[in-house]
């Protein structure tokens, strides 16, 4: 045996693994991993904010959330999270869970009725990561 480290994996070789761990869950439970992908662009087509999650076992997983610096305090990151909780409950979630860190977004994920549930200090030493969850 020998351990292999990269920062530059081989892409099938991360699938695999990702893949078997799927595999082994659905022992469990059935894996019902869906993305979900919503994006807000401008006239000329261009990506002005958007949100990457998925939902699987009933919960929706905010992955990454972001809108551009002149559209911020606009509405659109809560219409995406409301467009994206919408969606989640039609896929039969009934829970949803994101996280941030201390100089990005807690204060408007709690605005939405997300609640913290716990947190990680010490990012870069001097960042918290906190852990938000609200049901659907």
């Amino acid at each position: 045996m020998k351990i292999n480290i990269t920062d530059t994996p081989n892409p099938q070789d991360e699938e695999f693994v990702i893949s078997s761990l799927w595999a082994h869950n659905d022992t469990v439970d059935k894996v019902d991993i869906r993305p979900l992908f919503l994006t807000f662009t401008n006239d000329n087509q261009q990506i002005i904010a958007g949100l990457v999650a998925r939902t699987w076992w009933g919960g929706l997983e905010v992955q990454y959330l972001w809108v551009d610096k002149a559209h911020r305090q606009s509405g659109l990151g809560h219409q995406l999270m409301k467009q994206a909780e919408e969606e989640a409950i039609k896929r039969g979630c009934h829970m949803a869970y994101v996280d941030t860190f201390s100089f990005q977004a807690k204060g408007f994920y709690e605005k939405l009725g997300y609640q913290a549930y716990g947190n990680l200090a010490e990012y870069a030493h001097k960042h918290t990561r906190y852990y938000l969850a609200k049901d659907l």
